[in-house]
């Protein structure tokens, strides 16, 4: 499928909101999984979920931030770093401090009730938000470490103004382009290493205690960096861009078996097997994710641009709200798979209901989607630069 007249590359914004999306079922899986202790505790599961939150996992948060290293190295050719990273901070900052003081206390409180009676419950939330840094931050956890490789990008393209419109030598844009499937494992590999080593380091030394793990989400900045670099070199290497954009048939084996070998196997093994096992699997299924985003969803769409809008904010909601009905869903009995489907669909409608509230207001829409009228948003130039305009 074609790009629209004006350049611009729809599937990636199409692609972003899936992602933030799927965190209503993600998390949802998460609560009902087999014999698995969550946040919040839903007192029955079933081992569908178990797979369904292990699938989602797998990709989901490495496929976003390849995403988010595309836009800030887009971004970066067309404004002055100082200038984006303000907007980063508003559009970030802004909805991260907000939902930590109004969304998350409430998070928490529907978690305690999964355990205890209200007095209980009240007791153990006072007890873990004196504690636990980790149990302010949640599901904003990717905030932070976005804020981080945002005001690294900036600070590069500051330090080195070439680095802001430097793209990949023609020579080795255009093998990766011609061996995009070898290119591709060749990362993995790399990605994968990474992960296996520098994580393992970052707890056996012990930094896995409250300020720089929970608070500052260091090792999730170590597992994720190089995901944003990934995206920074797609956005710089026209000739491997396109060529992601089209299926490849061993990859995609290639993501079959890994998923499924990590979804038998990853908790019997050595944690860096598993996170070099999962490495593979999320980069192959990130390619598959890509390309099939290219071919459905590279096209102007009023539904899909009205998802797009609302995604953030929906995401900063749906946490709460999903909690707070799988306390509501302990009282009733069905079928544990129709609950949770009932509970996924709930979810969406009402995060969707507070986004319409949020959008109704300047103020909400400041605090929560960091968007008031003298702060627009910060959206992708038309793509001289993208894909579309250097296909091979």
């Amino acid at each position: 499928m074609r790009t629209d007249v004006s350049g611009r590359e729809h599937h990636w914004d199409s692609m972003r909101a899936l992602l933030m999306l799927l965190g209503i079922p993600y998390h949802v899986a998460m609560a009902y999984r087999a014999n698995d202790v969550w946040i919040v505790n839903a007192g029955e599961g079933d081992l569908i979920f178990t797979w369904i939150a292990g699938i989602i996992h797998l990709f989901r948060m490495p496929a976003f931030f390849v995403i988010a290293g595309y836009f800030a190295a887009l971004l970066l050719m067309r404004r002055a770093p100082g200038a984006w990273m303000k907007n980063r901070l508003i559009r970030l900052g802004l909805p991260f401090v907000a939902a930590l003081l109004t969304l998350n206390p409430l998070l928490n409180l529907f978690c305690e009730l999964s355990n205890f009676s209200l007095w209980g419950a009240l007791g153990s939330l006072e007890k873990n938000s004196l504690q636990s840094g980790g149990y302010w931050v949640r599901h904003l956890w990717f905030i932070i470490v976005l804020l981080y490789l945002c005001g690294a990008a900036a600070l590069l393209c500051h330090l080195a103004p070439r680095a802001a419109q430097a793209m990949l030598p023609a020579r080795i844009d255009d093998w990766l382009g011609r061996h995009m499937a070898a290119a591709v494992i060749g990362l993995g590999v790399v990605i994968g290493a990474w992960q296996a080593g520098a994580i393992e380091l970052f707890y056996a030394w012990g930094f896995a205690t409250n300020l720089p793990q929970q608070i500052l989400r260091i090792d999730q900045l170590i597992q994720f960096a190089p995901w944003f670099a990934l995206g920074w070199l797609v956005c710089r290497a026209p000739q491997f861009r396109a060529t992601l954009h089209k299926p490849s048939a061993s990859l995609a084996l290639i993501a079959l078996a890994a998923t499924l070998l990590y979804l038998q196997i990853g908790r019997d093994v050595h944690p860096m097997t598993e996170r070099f096992i999962g490495t593979i699997a999320a980069i192959t299924m990130t390619q598959a994710l890509i390309a099939a985003m290219k071919r459905l969803a590279d096209r102007p769409s009023p539904a899909v641009q009205a998802l797009v809008s609302g995604a953030f904010v929906v995401y900063l909601v749906h946490l709460p709200i999903t909690a707070g009905l799988v306390v509501l869903g302990q009282h009733i009995a069905m079928p544990v798979v129709v609950k949770a489907g009932m509970i996924t669909a709930l979810t969406m409608v009402l995060s969707w209901g507070c986004w319409r509230i949020v959008q109704a207001s300047p103020t909400l829409r400041l605090l929560y989607d960091g968007v008031g009228p003298e702060l627009p948003r910060l959206t992708p130039p038309p793509a001289r630069m993208t894909a579309t305009a250097t296909a091979p």
